[in-house]
């Protein structure tokens, strides 16, 4: 009778899968992070945030974030909200991660995100690590979907200039290269050979005599000579020419679904 017994639950244990319980107290410290865990948490699950999460000008989320802990990267920080498991990027805080480890913490280390794709390959990775793979596999299919619902029949046309501060571009390979290109446009700064994130001159902007200025309309709000080029009277030559299209930054400091709506601003300039 008990050898019975033990085969049968032998054979259970064998065919079932491990449901290891999922965390309860989570915590991430970085921006990017902060807003997939977001999206992703159960009630209650995300004890701690990054404090950058909290502010309006660079977080998507800074209302759901002002719900949760604001967090540094410090053990005392983390360590107070007794958390079991921290969710951190693969490539800093080697120092914090050994102390998070030596007192306990579960760490999972991921790599940075820097394209749609990429986002929805941590987007599952999280989702797992949160015992939320449902969440995870929804928030993709969402993302998804509207990727297809939202890209242009044919190749880009319209030439695009993005304006950042300090001169600042993003060119060939980097996130907003990607949603121009999804937008149906044709980033100027990646056919001059800009790399993702680098610089370029107002004379350059000019003699390119873009279609699309993509700008952060906010970025000058508090005029600084980093955030002058946005607002210089040299770009005026450009009107009437040059449609200006506004995008705020924080839907681009990210790879994530708030991605989109930088597809969404942009489409009105598509030919």
């Amino acid at each position: 009778m008990w050898k019975w017994i033990l085969s049968v639950l032998a054979c259970l244990t064998i065919g079932a899968p491990v449901n290891a319980q999922a965390p309860q107290r989570v915590v991430t410290v970085n921006l990017c992070l902060d807003q997939i865990a977001l999206r992703l948490a159960a009630p209650g699950q995300l004890v701690g945030v990054s404090h950058l999460a909290h502010d309006p000008r660079i977080s998507v989320l800074s209302d759901r974030a002002r719900a949760v802990a604001p967090v540094r990267a410090t053990v005392e920080s983390i360590l107070t909200l007794r958390p079991d498991l921290a969710i951190m990027d693969d490539s800093s805080h080697l120092n914090l991660k050994r102390l998070l480890r030596g007192a306990g913490v579960a760490i999972l280390e991921v790599p940075w995100a820097a394209s749609l794709d990429e986002a929805e390959a941590l987007i599952a990775r999280m989702a797992s690590a949160m015992g939320r793979d449902e969440a995870g596999r929804a928030l993709i299919a969402d993302m998804q979907a509207e990727r297809g619902q939202i890209m242009p029949p044919g190749p880009p046309f319209a030439r695009a200039a993005v304006l950042q501060a300090n001169r600042g571009t993003t060119g060939k390979g980097s996130l907003m290269d990607e949603l121009l290109r999804l937008a149906g446009l044709r980033n100027y700064a990646a056919e001059l050979g800009i790399p993702a994130y680098g610089r370029w001159s107002l004379e350059t902007v000019l003699s390119g005599q873009p279609d699309v200025l993509v700008v952060d309309g906010m970025a000058n709000a508090n005029p600084a000579r980093a955030t002058e080029f946005v607002d210089h009277h040299a770009l005026r030559s450009l009107a009437g020419r040059a449609r200006v299209i506004s995008v705020p930054l924080r839907y681009s400091i990210c790879a994530g679904p708030e991605n989109l709506e930088v597809v969404r601003l942009l489409a009105p300039a598509r030919p």
